[in-house]
């Protein structure tokens, strides 16, 4: 179930979202904290379109409660009287307000500082509170953190709530559906969350297709929480969903690969997609490499199968191809790159991998960065030539491709007739590129490379066609180029 957070500061507001909050979860969550006086407990459970969890939130535990505590602990006492369907209650507040039924106690507990390290035990005491249901709310930055919130989900006896708050707290709504969780939270829409980085409803729905989601269901790991990543999920689970496979995307940190690996165990993932950051240590869980991989030795997509990890590096595919089609209008042929300049920015796996390429097509590649040792040690492994970052303005080149930002290229060098390939951008025109077009240059549009790509991930994980229309039409509109 979707439970949608209702954070108005009015009674009047509070019940116009409660209307227009049942048309999209199952059980609503009142903050009554909020309000800036008394709350009528009354009028609101008589108005409920849905369940409700009635809470009164302190600002230690985030909230906006700023009267007494024995006053807080009254109204949460008439909550249960008033026969609300849930009421939450603190850890340490869980002696002073007693089960009375038909109300249902949310024991809680909540740290805005971190997970901490007694978690596990915490959550046995929480479970000698008589509860009905349990809800812990930690800072989880890392799957470092969010490792012990896992494995309290994967062995919960007691229904369970679990809230992360940091960018692996996405990864936990979603594992908490498919383990069986009472509920989800989520927000109603943009600027009505309860806490930084909620998920709306509109997000588990279309983007992360929660309602989808089952026991059974196979989850993809998508690595990473950036504007690409959420591209990948949204786009693959369209697929999916087209294919009627019963996969999903599960969002990942990576961080320790010791403990990425078992969230990758507990959560029985059958694959994953790797962001660039991280396609080299990937090779830490010991994948069988196939392809270009095997020379890259980074891997973007890995699969287990017959109980072993198989990586391929589907990117290079993607970024070769586009070059390809982008400069074959100037140059025919079979290998429009054979004996053309490649001024490559950047040190990174996506600099490392297209290098290669280049070189392996009979092209020329330069390294462009202003870590010089690094430079040319990358370019004397690789068998190409290295320069500083600023030599860039004076070197010959064809083509110009920035695979970092670290290294911010100036507009007013571009000339006419050059190719210009930004692998930074996501689905929307960079900066670098709107200017190079501005300057009669050819660009390899980035919504057209990201369908190339997320269309041979996806072929690579269902093995079968995909439909580029079904990519195209996931991508949410926010990361769209404006009309």
């Amino acid at each position: 179930m979707i439970c949608v957070s209702i954070n108005s500061e009015s009674r009047r507001l509070a019940l116009v979202d409660m209307l227009n909050a049942k048309h999209f979860g199952e059980v609503l969550e009142i903050r009554l904290d909020r309000f800036g006086r008394s709350p009528d407990i009354g009028e609101l459970i008589a108005a409920k379109p849905r369940p409700v969890v009635m809470v009164c939130r302190r600002p230690d535990d985030g909230g906006f409660w700023d009267g007494t505590e024995e006053e807080r602990l009254a109204i949460l006492r008439q909550c249960i009287i008033s026969k609300a369907d849930y009421v939450e209650i603190e850890l340490d507040a869980a002696d002073d307000i007693r089960p009375f039924p038909p109300s249902q106690r949310v024991i809680s507990y909540t740290n805005l500082r971190e997970t901490p390290s007694d978690i596990l035990d915490i959550y046995e005491d929480m479970k000698t509170k008589r509860p009905d249901v349990i809800k812990l709310v930690t800072l989880a930055r890392t799957p470092e953190e969010a490792w012990p919130l896992v494995q309290i989900l994967a062995k919960s006896i007691v229904p369970t709530v679990v809230v992360g708050l940091g960018k692996p707290g996405i990864m936990l709504a979603i594992l908490s559906r498919k383990l069986g969780a009472p509920w989800v939270y989520a927000a109603l829409e943009r600027g009505m969350e309860a806490y930084p980085g909620q998920p709306t409803v509109s997000d588990l729905e279309s983007i992360y297709r929660l309602k989808d989601i089952e026991k059974t269901t196979r989850l993809i790991g998508v690595t990473g929480f950036g504007e690409r990543e959420l591209i990948t999920v949204a786009a693959l689970n369209a697929v999916f969903a087209e294919l009627d496979m019963s996969f999903r995307c599960l969002p990942m940190g990576v961080g320790d690969m010791r403990i990425f690996r078992k969230i990758m165990e507990a959560a029985k993932i059958a694959g994953a997609v790797i962001n660039e950051e991280h396609q080299a240590s990937i090779l830490e869980i010991e994948p069988e490499l196939h392809g270009v991989a095997k020379e890259t030795q980074a891997a973007d997509v890995v699969i287990f199968k017959n109980n072993a990890w198989h990586g391929v590096h589907t990117a290079c595919q993607a970024w070769t191809n586009a070059l390809k089609n982008a400069m074959r209008n100037r140059y025919p042929g079979n290998n429009p790159l054979k004996d053309r300049f490649f001024l490559i920015v950047g040190l990174n796996a996506a600099a490392r991998v297209i290098a290669k390429e280049v070189a392996r097509h009979g092209g020329n590649a330069i390294l462009a960065s202003n870590d010089k040792k690094a430079g040319q040690a990358l370019a004397q492994s690789i068998g190409c030539r290295s320069i500083a970052f600023d030599a860039l303005y004076t070197t010959i080149h064809d083509v110009l491709i920035v695979c970092d930002t670290e290294n911010a290229v100036h507009v007013g060098y571009l000339k006419p007739g050059m190719f210009i390939m930004d692998l930074t951008a996501g689905a929307r025109l960079s900066p670098l590129l709107r200017g190079a077009r501005e300057r009669g240059c050819d660009i390899v549009a980035p919504l057209e490379l990201l369908l190339d790509l997320l269309e041979l991930q996806a072929r690579t994980l269902t093995g079968k066609p995909v439909s580029r229309d079904v990519l195209r039409a996931a991508i949410p509109e926010r990361f769209l180029e404006e009309e």
